[in-house]
């Protein structure tokens, strides 16, 4: 009798899957605040970091294209912030290997902490006018740092960056209107009465000679 023995391997079920690349719509959240999870790079988008506060969630920084989200697990510590999109974004899991990926990855991070406490002092201090377009360079960057132009429907809503930058959504929504223009509406071509356009082609009639007397 053929006997065939098979090795099962049973996968712990509480054992999370391994992270992905992953894609996060305006408004959805990639981590939050106490829980424990690898570190996540920033690929496209930005992204909102909070923690709660007396009257509910507290903006802290914006994480921004190449920047890292929940560095705290390079310490072993739960993530310190919650972590969502304001803008659609997209994130990958950072990959560590072996010490020396390690201490580059918390350089990095460290050199970030700087980076962004700048882009909150600029956004929150100084004319308003400079606030709302230092948001608009800072959601127009990408991971290599370049600039490109932000369209209106790629806009945060008005609520959102009145919290940014800590002003009145009125007075967002003016110097916004200052800056990122709309498009004016072209007005419609007034229509010239038949009878005033054939005149012009009516040669004027010439005057009257006078008769010799």
């Amino acid at each position: 009798m053929d006997v065939r023995f098979v090795r099962r391997i049973v996968v712990n079920p509480s054992t999370p899957p391994a992270p992905s690349l992953r894609s996060l719509p305006s408004g959805h959240t990639l981590i939050e605040a106490g829980q424990r999870g690898p570190v996540w790079r920033v690929l496209s988008g930005v992204l909102r970091l909070e923690r709660p506060g007396q009257d509910g969630q507290m903006l802290v920084q914006l994480a921004l294209p190449g920047d890292l989200i929940g560095v705290e697990a390079l310490c072993a510590q739960a993530h310190a912030y919650s972590a969502s999109a304001l803008v659609h974004a997209e994130v990958e899991p950072v990959i560590i290997h072996g010490e020396l990926g390690h201490y580059a990855t918390m350089a990095k991070a460290f050199l970030q902490q700087q980076r962004q406490t700048l882009d909150m002092m600029r956004l929150r201090s100084g004319p308003i006018q400079q606030r709302v377009a230092y948001l608009l360079t800072v959601l127009g960057k990408d991971k290599e740092g370049r600039l490109r132009p932000v369209q209106r429907d790629e806009l945060p809503t008005l609520r959102e960056m009145a919290q940014i930058v800590d002003s009145a959504l009125e007075t967002v929504c003016r110097e916004l209107n200052v800056l990122l223009p709309r498009p004016s509406v072209g007005r419609k071509p007034v229509k010239t009465p038949a009878a005033k356009q054939r005149s012009r082609w009516v040669r004027p009639a010439a005057p009257a000679m006078a008769l010799a007397a």
